[in-house]
């Protein structure tokens, strides 16, 4: 792709239909904020782990994604759209302190979680098992994120502040503020328009870890920030969604009109139709967790166990599971452009209040979740009491951000 210039401000853009989403080159995107917003749904579903309604939606049933590398993606292309105006508007230097300040606010906020929900376990009358430890479903395991009692409470401090321990629930907030600290060198390439060399840079870092040989297996081999993070979100890996995210805010604009040239529109399809397979693909997925009904059979479970570990794994973002990222982004992006309308005025007012307040939701479900635990609700095991739960949790987390609820404490 040739483009002419960073930024560019196109004139108002749009077809005859009722339904399209005119585009007049605002720096706030509601189509983002709508996707974000959809991104909480997968979320509370997976973090609030009770089988429910949502799980049908959650559990990586319209492609092997979750709501980790949209989150990523999206946060990236959010920062492109906003200090690359910044950039071009006011200069490099310009940029710097903010992007520095959010690393430091999110990097402050985690830490006071992670030290709260640690201190929380000192206290046998509060229940914190869901937040101090991780069950994996599909091995069975389950890991402790904290560093035993008996170590003593300045231990925990001392990982803390290394970001060493902690929910897993938050972890993706530490990756986050990583990479914030790495985006004064992205915005450093993109100013020196030197793109390939970046976008060469960061694939390579991506297939060192892919490829690296891992010992044990299912752990990074190079983890650069010695943080817990690393161990689900590897910097080397997942630094490729959001770098990429940031040149495609950057150049948002020119993107879009390129997949809009008529000579061009057979990449988009192509973005359908493979968003579509992966869907298919995804829904074979043998995990007992779902009944037999829910579930496609293409594939045999030993065929799709073998693929999946090849090529779909999360930590270290399998190259099928970070291709399907992008084509449904792709696919998404452009179904909202051409329905809009219609989709906002009957969803609008949720999806984009909580996605353009998606820190700040984030946050707020941890502690929605620490009192959550501390009910006898999660002991129901109760099909339509976890899809209750689920919803509740949705709704409350909206009425939050329409009040401000925290707004002071929390980022948003």
């Amino acid at each position: 792709m040739n483009f002419p210039g960073m930024l560019a401000r196109p004139a108002a853009t749009g077809s005859a239909s009722v339904w399209m989403f005119i585009d007049t080159g605002a720096t706030r995107d509601p189509r983002l904020d709508f996707m974000r917003g959809l991104v909480f749904v997968l979320l509370f579903a997976v973090h609030f782990d009770y089988f429910s309604i949502f799980t049908f939606l959650a559990w990586e049933r319209f492609g092997v994604v979750s709501s980790a590398e949209t989150f990523i993606a999206l946060a990236g292309i959010t920062i492109g759209l906003v200090f690359g105006r910044k950039l071009q508007a006011e200069g490099y230097g310009a940029c710097i302190p903010g992007l520095f300040k959010r690393a430091l606010d999110l990097y402050k906020v985690n830490l006071w979680l992670i030290l709260l929900i640690g201190l929380s376990r000192y206290f046998p009358w509060i229940e914190h098992v869901a937040l101090t430890t991780f069950h994996d479903p599909y091995t069975g395991i389950t890991y402790p994120l904290y560093p035993p009692l008996d170590s003593g409470v300045m231990k925990m401090v001392g990982d803390a502040l290394l970001l060493r321990c902690g929910p897993h629930q938050t972890q993706i907030i530490g990756l986050y503020a990583f990479l914030f600290l790495l985006t004064p060198l992205i915005l450093f390439f993109i100013q020196k328009r030197r793109l390939l060399l970046l976008s060469g840079a960061s694939v390579a870092l991506y297939l060192i870890n892919f490829l690296m040989p891992e010992t044990p297996p299912g752990t990074a081999a190079i983890r650069l920030s010695g943080a817990q993070f690393e161990f689900g979100f590897p910097l080397m890996a997942w630094q490729v969604l959001f770098v990429h995210g940031v040149i495609a805010g950057c150049y948002k604009f020119q993107i879009v009109d390129w997949f809009s040239q008529r000579k061009n529109r057979g990449w988009l399809w192509l973005c359908v139709a493979l968003s579509a397979g992966f869907m298919i693909f995804s829904l074979n997925h043998p995990i007992d967790r779902f009944p037999h009904w829910a579930r496609l059979h293409f594939i045999a479970a030993d065929t799709f166990n073998a693929i999946y570990d090849d090529w779909f794994t999360k930590y270290n973002l399998g190259p099928g599971r970070l291709l399907n990222e992008i084509v449904l982004l792709v696919t998404v992006y452009a179904v909202l452009t051409r329905c809009w309308r219609p989709i906002n005025r009957a969803l609008g007012w949720f999806f984009i209040s909580l996605g353009a307040a998606s820190l700040y939701v984030f946050m707020l479900h941890i502690i929605m979740l620490a009192l959550l635990i501390n009910t006898p609700l999660p002991g129901l095991h109760n099909f339509s009491v976890n899809s209750a739960i689920h919803l509740s949790a949705l709704l409350s987390a909206w009425y939050c951000v329409k009040k401000q609820f925290l707004f002071r404490w929390l980022p948003h």
